[in-house]
Formats: structure tokens, sequence, C-alpha cells
């Protein structure tokens, strides 16, 4: 009886699937800083608002992804990046 995973016919879509799996630290740190960038608007947009109360929530989620795309290989340069590009969106979206 052949093994399903590393028979013949099977062993083109292991390649292919672990190819895809060693794709997703990539993708999830690249959609990490895409959120440290959402949230660092959110937070100047709240900020700049005197009746938001969502300051330290937007902070909060910022941190997270910040963590996030650390974890899959984001630079701190890339973070700061990523937090500048935030803080320039807002300024421009409040001209």
């Amino acid at each position: 009886m052949h093994d399903t995973i590393t028979g013949p016919r099977t062993v083109g879509l292991r390649i292919a699937v672990m190819a895809a799996i060693r794709q997703v630290p990539g993708q999830v740190k690249t959609h990490a800083l895409a959120q440290v960038t959402a949230y660092t608007e959110q937070v100047n947009r709240a900020a700049a608002d005197a009746k938001s109360t969502t300051v330290d929530a937007h902070l909060e989620r910022a941190a997270f992804w910040a963590c996030t795309a650390r974890e899959n290989g984001a630079s701190e340069a890339e973070i700061h990046a990523a937090r500048l590009e935030g803080h320039h969106q807002a300024a421009t979206v409040q001209k």
C-alpha cells in the first residue's frame, strides 16, 4: 500500500503546499505593516478630535500589529516606516 502523502502522484502537490506555507509569514508581515499604518492614521485622527475616546484603543491595535509584523520578520525600520506613513496619511487627510 502506498503512503498517500509521499506517493509518486502526490509529490508535486506536497511541494506546492510546502511552498505556499513558506510564503505565509511574508504575507502576514505585509498585512501587519499595513495595519500599523492604518491604526497609526486612526490614532492621529482621533487625537485631533476633542470628543474622541478611541485614541488608546487605536494605539493598542497599532502596537498589536507591530508585534505581529515583528514576529513575522519585519525589521524595526519597516515598522517605523509604516508608522511614519500612517502619520503622513493622517496629516494629508486633515489638511
